[in-house]
């Protein structure tokens, strides 16, 4: 996945700055309308495939929302500089709403299937920014011209059903898992069980030598929920997880102790750290939806 996020960026990079630079090279032949138009698409599609690239592989809302605003914000900005500004307040807002959805979009993208979601995005950004490519050389070669009329509406509505028929068709398969309410009752039973059972909210291993502690994943977030514990000792967690799902309790972090984005298999998952510091710490999910605090005495 990582490989292929790096490509997905690396078409990011060489497609929106190809097209930035063609804006800025064919500046005096676009007039203000087309100008802030292709501003607005650059950013916008920029803004969403990178929001979506950083939040795939983040998963940190704020952080995340944070970057894409800011990359969306420069990259209409820069698409709109040469045109006037119009064209770069629109870009710049554009950009900003497209890193802002993209980023949101990355955050869910990582518990379904981000592969393949994510290679349906870059094929719509290629196709899109191509556009914007061929338009900025019609605009600015005379010689050089498209007809639309010649393109069929029915080939595009059969290139329409192919792609749709394709999704439907991996949607289907094992290779994109959705989760689904009847997935297993056999496990929702089990995990129903397990919150039952998991009635302590609090733990104290602060007297303990070799600290092991006993956490379990419910459906309402982690048991416990509070964990005291000594400065300097390591502390062992096994983390019970009943449940195979995609929800966002599946990645557990603990970011001030160097976890992060821990992905919780069914089954137990064995993690440690070290408190080296004395205060209130968080856990949680990977949304930061399901909280934890961590007492370090």
């Amino acid at each position: 996945m990582t490989i292929f996020s790096i490509i997905s960026a690396a078409f990011v990079a060489v497609g929106s700055g190809y097209s930035i630079y063609l804006v800025y090279r064919n500046k005096d032949k676009l007039t203000n309308t087309p100008g802030i138009m292709i501003s607005m698409v650059i950013a916008v599609i920029t803004g969403l495939l990178s929001g979506s690239i950083i939040g795939i592989i983040s998963g940190e809302t704020f952080l995340v929302v944070g970057v894409s605003m800011i990359i969306g914000f420069v990259i209409g900005f820069l698409a709109g500089h040469p045109v006037g500004i119009l064209a770069i307040l629109m870009g710049s807002i554009s950009g900003l709403m497209g890193g802002i959805n993209g980023a949101i979009l990355g955050v869910f993208l990582q518990f379904l299937n981000p592969t393949i979601l994510l290679g349906i995005l870059l094929g719509f950004y290629v196709v899109i920014i191509g556009f914007v490519i061929v338009y900025i050389h019609v605009v600015a070669d005379n010689k050089f011209s498209i007809d639309t009329q010649e393109l069929s509406p029915f080939a595009i509505i059969a290139g329409g059903v192919i792609l749709v028929s394709l999704f439907l068709f991996m949607y289907s398969s094992d290779m994109v898992k959705i989760p689904v309410k009847n997935e297993d009752l056999q496990a929702q039973a089990k995990l129903e069980s397990s919150n039952q059972a998991a009635t302590k909210t609090e733990i104290d291993v602060t007297d303990d030598s070799t600290p092991k502690i006993k956490m379990l994943v419910t459906n309402k977030g982690y048991s416990p929920r509070v964990i005291r514990v000594k400065k300097g000792v390591p502390v062992e967690l096994e983390i019970e997880n009943p449940l195979e799902n995609n929800s966002c309790l599946s990645t557990f972090m603990i970011p001030d102790f160097n976890i992060n984005n821990v992905n919780l298999k069914v089954g137990t998952t064995k993690l440690s750290f070290t408190p080296d510091k004395t205060g209130e710490y968080t856990f949680s999910c990977g949304m930061k939806m399901y909280k934890g605090t961590i007492i370090v005495e």
